[in-house]
């Protein structure tokens, strides 16, 4: 893939549906700063570079965080699903964040109520 090229970015998909980020172009590898999830604070931790997607919309999403590739191919792709839904990555990575606060919080209070169980 060259930088300029047009892409499309894939969320992720099941049996009958898909849930797609848009079109956009591949502008080329970049730390992954505002990405999220396990892959994303690896390449960021360990400094390696990652596919940057700028979408139709003005977002970006990174090649760690979805499935992409030419636009001809994630057209084709979108064919083969029943349902296509479209979804804006800061929502994804609002939820995402939301998720690890809530599961760092309930292990927090997991930890205390252990501490209080072993005095």
């Amino acid at each position: 893939m060259k930088v300029g090229e047009r892409v499309g970015a894939i969320l992720r998909a099941g049996f009958e549906v898909c849930e797609f980020l848009g079109y956009g172009v591949y502008e080329g590898d970049f730390l992954p700063h505002e990405a999220v999830g396990f892959l994303a604070e690896i390449l960021v931790d360990t400094k390696v570079n990652n596919p940057r997607i700028r979408l139709d919309s003005g977002s970006v999403v990174y090649g760690c965080e979805c499935w992409w590739g030419s636009e001809v191919e994630v057209k084709k792709r979108l064919a083969e699903y029943k349902e296509v839904k479209q979804v804006e990555i800061s929502e994804v990575r609002k939820e995402y964040l939301k998720d690890i606060a809530e599961k760092e919080a309930k292990d927090k209070k997991k930890g205390k109520k252990k501490e209080k169980k072993d005095v």
